[in-house]
């Protein structure tokens, strides 16, 4: 996507993280995969400054994609958030996108939005509808103007959309009756996503073009990520439910489909389900990083977790994981630091530079070790 980048948001330092321009050195050694002196860092903490919680919204809509109420929750997170070390100034992710292209029975919850069952068979034509004369987009693309004006000079603002069509269809359909109609009929799951794929892109491609028009580089919102060139933040939840040969009839279709437009892509590996995928999606030249999200009931990201962080660093991928603060020094001294991302919180803004200070001396000290 060509674009003027002169006076966009973002290229220079921003209220709310001064040293920018410094990370996004950083981010762009990560994707390169650059020797630096410490890993990618991004280190969170409270700035300590207390704000009266927003009233609860009588319809909890309001909370999605009311641009008045959103800009305010936006702006209180990012007051009371310090973006230490390498971290994206953003809040995080607007929800209020999985309401694309679906009709009225979306339904808006305190804490999700749930899409409604419009699909009775997998079989073409989808019954999901994007496009310039959704309802939901013209309400969407007023959210996102509101807050693209609010971050002018202070933070970024990062991408919204519908979740990648490999899960959406299934939510669409209904889990229980899509995986079997998944096993039954594969061919014809696969019409509907070749079916829905252009107008899941076209989708996509609009609601970039209104961040990129007013923003420098490339921001998604969760978890942050930021890159010069772009790269496609996909995942999969739904492949935990089904076996290497359907992920590569179904997921991996998608993907390599989407690998013709956007031949490199961030992936969201799930859970200790999703596993029996990596090697698959290390197959692929197109997936350049690996994030993993060890799952609720799971052992935390750290020395649980070291066979596959090497799997994926052995491949020549990047690879990212959200870590505990006390697995933070070991991950960053057995892993190589180039192409690396460790993500943990800290008590305080001081405590966050601290780390990563330390980390300097601790990176890749002891790689190719195991736990202590």
């Amino acid at each position: 996507m060509a674009r003027a980048e002169s006076g966009l948001n973002g290229q220079g330092p921003l209220k709310y993280k001064p040293d920018w321009p410094k990370a996004q050195e950083r981010w762009t050694a990560f994707w390169e995969q650059s020797a630096t002196d410490r890993p990618l860092l991004d280190i969170r903490a409270p700035t300590g400054r207390r704000l009266p919680p927003l009233p609860t919204p009588e319809r909890w809509e309001t909370k999605y994609l009311d641009p008045d109420y959103v800009e305010r929750q936006w702006l209180a997170a990012i007051e009371q958030t310090y973006f230490g070390a390498d971290a994206v100034p953003t809040p995080g992710f607007l929800m209020g996108g999985y309401a694309l292209g679906c009709d009225d029975r979306v339904n808006f919850v305190e804490n999700t939005v749930w899409h409604p069952r419009m699909i009775t068979r997998m079989t073409p034509p989808v019954n999901w509808h994007p496009g310039p004369s959704d309802p939901w987009r013209a309400r969407l693309d007023r959210v996102l103007e509101r807050l693209l004006e609010a971050a002018q000079g202070k933070f970024l603002v990062g991408y919204t959309g519908q979740v990648p069509l490999n899960d959406l269809l299934m939510l669409l359909r209904g889990t229980d009756e899509f995986l079997m109609e998944l096993i039954e009929r594969p061919e014809d799951c696969v019409r509907c996503l070749e079916e829905a794929l252009p107008r899941w892109v076209e989708n996509k491609e609009h609601f970039r073009g209104v961040v990129d028009r007013r923003q420098y580089g490339h921001v998604y919102g969760y978890p942050g990520l930021w890159a010069r060139e772009y790269i496609l933040a996909t995942q999969s939840d739904m492949s935990c439910m089904i076996s290497p040969a359907l992920f590569e009839r179904w997921v991996l279709r998608e993907l390599d489909l989407l690998s013709e437009r956007y031949p490199k892509m961030w992936y969201h590996l799930d859970g200790p389900g999703a596993i029996k995928h990596l090697d698959a999606l290390l197959g692929r030249p197109y997936i350049r990083c690996i994030q993993y999200v060890s799952g609720s009931g799971q052992a935390p990201n750290g020395p649980a977790w070291m066979d596959l962080y090497r799997r994926v660093q052995r491949a020549g991928r990047c690879l990212e994981m959200s870590a505990p603060r006390e697995h933070f020094e070991f991950l960053v001294r057995r892993l190589r630091p180039e192409g690396l991302l460790v993500r943990t919180n800290a008590r305080t803004p001081a405590e966050a530079e601290e780390l990563a200070d330390r980390a300097r001396s601790w990176a890749g000290s002891h790689a190719g070790e195991g736990a202590p």
